[in-house]
């Protein structure tokens, strides 16, 4: 009698504090990003103005990061469950939250904002061009690439380490410094563009190299150049978007998007700085521990409820977007309150599911 194949036995998910760590940076991050705005509007001579800038740029790694930690998360998941786990585990994290959101801030936005559009098209509408709530083109990015994670998984593994190393460099080469110039320039991306979806119309990159700085150790000679391309990465943006704000009397975004040959770069020190201080077999105390798990898995509710709290916070202490405590405080303010909530809404059942 031939004997009965043996279902393999999935590894323990192992957790890593580092992420945990990047994590709750990255989230402090955002708030940083989000009441630092008046850097949109465009006031040369103003020291505020360019203070607004520097915060700008020397914060956009943050949603980066969160890519990356999905990279080194997810791209191996098949040691740890099967495909249909895998995708119902994301669903519940991350689409249904993100459809109650959008809805909860498509009602704000009426009663609150007196929008006036208010229908079940009007919703489908804005859901489906990302018209809502602006911050939310997170979802919209992140949810084609889960879709791609089963077959992404298979390419990132260490056998295919140059072919890995090869996606990298094309994704840097092609979004980074092409899509970069296109962007800048306003010119249309030419044919041969166009048809390199792959590594030029999505972050895939992104992904692989959170996966790649996980999954290999990074020396110290390695550490000190992805520092120095930290730097040169905020260097690079914040000269080009001088220039070319100058150039057209408006604030250029485009110069420092995390899709640009900077963007691509600052995440990379951040990453390092982490995983060399706090490296993989680093075993915190038991209350540290469960700060962190809680500090770390609040990120999404913290990210769909802080615009919120930025917005009620402005309107009772009559702030102004262009106020130095606007930009240098408040964001401390806005991610302790909207731990604070999370935390709270996270102990309510039901509740917690919408804020996983």
């Amino acid at each position: 009698m031939a004997d009965q194949p043996v279902t393999p036995v999935k590894k323990r998910s192992r957790r890593f504090y580092y992420m945990d760590i990047l994590n709750i940076i990255a989230t402090i991050a955002v708030m940083w990003l989000h009441t630092s705005e008046f850097a949109f509007q465009y006031t040369p001579g103003s020291p505020r103005w360019v203070l607004s800038l520097v915060i700008q740029i020397a914060f956009i790694w943050a949603v980066p990061i969160f890519f990356m930690i999905s990279g080194a998360n997810l791209f191996n998941y098949r040691e740890r469950y099967d495909t249909k786990t895998f995708f119902k585990k994301r669903w519940a994290k991350v689409l249904i939250p993100f459809i109650f959101w959008t809805f909860v801030w498509y009602a704000w936005n009426h009663f609150v904002g007196h929008n006036p559009d208010w229908s079940l098209i009007g919703f489908w509408n804005g859901l489906e061009y990302d018209t809502i709530q602006p911050i939310f083109w997170f979802f919209y990015f992140i949810i084609p690439i889960y879709l791609a994670v089963p077959f992404l998984s298979l390419i990132a593994t260490k056998a295919n380490q140059k072919v890995v190393e090869y996606i990298i460099a094309l994704y840097v080469i092609g979004v980074g410094v092409i899509n970069y110039a296109y962007t800048l320039f306003h010119r249309a991306p030419d044919q041969l563009v166009n048809n390199i979806p792959m590594v030029l119309s999505t972050g895939i990159g992104i992904f692989f190299v959170g996966w790649y700085l996980h999954n290999f150790n990074i020396s110290k000679r390695m550490r000190h150049l992805l520092y120095g391309a930290s730097v040169l990465g905020f260097v690079i943006m914040f000269s080009l978007t001088i220039i070319f704000s100058a150039w057209r009397h408006e604030t250029v975004r485009d110069a420092y998007s995390i899709f640009t040959i900077g963007g691509f770069l600052m995440p990379l020190g951040v990453w390092a700085w982490a995983k060399t201080h706090f490296p993989l077999d680093w075993q915190p105390g038991p209350k540290t521990t469960v700060w962190l798990k809680r500090l770390s898995g609040v990120s999404l509710g913290v990210y769909v409820i802080h615009e919120f709290v930025i917005a009620v916070l402005e309107k009772l202490l009559h702030l102004d977007q262009s106020s130095y405590y606007h930009m240098l405080a408040l964001p401390m303010v806005v991610w302790v309150i909207s731990v604070a909530i999370v935390l709270g809404l996270q102990k309510i059942p039901g509740v917690n599911r919408l804020l996983p």
